[in-house]
């Protein structure tokens, strides 16, 4: 959505809560998103941060403060004193903003002065109008000011929750700038500078994990792909980690705020995509995803790591992990995926990397088992047709749980004659179902 910069001013949803505002660290875990529900593995970890907080810098110098502002020069020295100064303070407990609304500033938009790196003791103070809206500026407002504290960041699932609701267009963007209603340090009004709004500069990141795909090396935030959740694809990561955040007490009470802030992706945006499995071919660990309107190519690697869900499309489903093994056995035509990873923006057609891979089985028998194992491994539900279970990759390898308690992890023994057994896998026609994940009953 592409809005005219005068109602940035007027509102604010929470969740980008400065979006940006956090010093993100890592969006691990295992979980699935369309599966991304209660007992997702892909919480994001322990939140890192590294805002400075002080340096007399950010005082502007006289030269720039107005000329209102300074004692008349008639005024004898008595006169002309400033008040009584109190000892300046860098330390807080609360830096609230009240935000409006945000703005991604594509690169094709990079004013001359901004070729150059961000001011390190801030920017002039100024209230005049926006001078540099540009209509290429992908501009988000929200319906009221929300409260947030810098001090407390979003994680790196929030941000791309919020991401997901605004309309990002694929691009590459150099900063984001928040626009706010004013800046609360500690119950005392921040001074307004920079019109209102803070802007968020990228810079490289001093080093990227060995795996993780370089997608920019200016540093830039890169979103390959507009995030469609209708179509199953949703942003699930966007680790970004704000440094240089300097907030000041004068010697006479004022807090200065400098308005601008340095950023760094912590690694690539990372991606959830849900869909069917199509054009499988594991010799060179690749499938595609269909979804409702494209078709993504993808690639799984040695260190991706499986689980099975009951339902990738439902964010309350139950999943287990799996080892890699019966994972990549078990990723066949036609499953239902939800694969969470980055895009490879150097290869053709734009490829998509799994880290993360959750299958949903198209196939359910369940029933009472009618006596127990067979010589052959397999073994018989009391149905009227298509009633063998084929455990899969083998009897001892299959992945066996208790269906009342999802917790515990069951094996073989536990099939036994009258016991209900749910099994999750691919159908044989006129057979039965070859089954990788058996849930036992009570």
């Amino acid at each position: 959505m592409r809005a005219p910069v005068g109602r940035i001013r007027k509102a604010l949803y929470l969740m980008i809560a400065l979006l940006i505002s956090a010093a993100l660290a890592a969006c691990g875990g295992g979980g699935g998103g369309g599966s991304t529900g209660s007992t997702s593995p892909g919480v994001a970890g322990p939140v890192s941060m590294n805002v400075t907080l002080g340096g007399a810098d950010v005082a502007p110098p006289v030269s720039e403060i107005p000329a209102n502002l300074l004692a008349p020069a008639i005024l004898a020295p008595a006169d002309a004193a400033p008040p009584a100064m109190k000892p300046s303070r860098d330390s807080f407990d609360h830096v609230y903003v009240y935000m409006t609304g945000v703005a991604f500033i594509p690169v094709e938009t990079m004013p001359a002065s901004d070729l150059r790196p961000p001011l390190e003791d801030g920017e002039v103070l100024f209230e005049g109008p926006e001078v540099d809206f540009s209509p290429k500026f992908v501009v988000h407002t929200f319906p009221r000011p929300v409260r947030f504290d810098l001090l407390n960041p979003p994680t790196a699932r929030e941000i791309a929750k919020f991401l997901n609701k605004i309309e990002v267009p694929a691009g590459v963007y150099h900063k984001i700038r928040v626009y706010y209603e004013k800046v609360e340090v500690d119950g005392q009004i921040a001074h307004r500078t920079a019109n209102g709004h803070l802007d968020i500069h990228f810079k490289a990141a001093a080093s990227w994990d060995a795996d993780d795909v370089h997608v920019d090396n200016r540093g830039y935030l890169v979103i390959p792909v507009a995030p469609n959740p209708a179509d199953g694809v949703r942003l699930y990561c966007v680790a970004i980690r704000i440094f240089g955040l300097k907030v000041h007490e004068t010697g006479s009470g004022k807090i200065i705020v400098r308005p601008q802030v340095f950023a760094e992706l912590a690694r690539p945006v990372k991606y959830s995509i849900t869909g069917t499995a199509e054009n499988v071919v594991h010799d060179t660990r690749s499938f595609d995803i269909r979804t409702p309107a494209n078709l993504f190519p993808t690639v799984y690697h040695p260190l991706t790591r499986w689980a099975f869900d009951d339902n990738v499309f439902d964010p309350t489903a139950w999943e287990v992990p799996v080892d890699n093994t019966i994972g990549i056995a078990a990723l066949r035509l036609g499953a239902f995926v939800e694969a969470i990873g980055a895009f490879r923006t150097n290869t053709t057609p734009l490829t998509f990397r799994a880290d993360q891979v959750f299958i949903t089985f198209p196939d359910v028998k369940e029933g009472v088992v009618d006596n127990t194992w067979r010589a052959d491994d397999t073994f018989v539900l009391r149905l009227t047709s298509d009633n063998v279970v084929f455990p899969m990759p083998g009897k001892g390898t299959a992945y066996y749980d208790n269906l009342a308690n999802p917790a515990q992890q069951l094996d073989n023994t536990f099939i036994d004659n009258n016991v209900f057994v749910k099994a999750r896998g691919y159908k044989v026609d006129g057979v039965g179902i070859e089954a990788y994940w058996i849930s036992i009953g009570p």
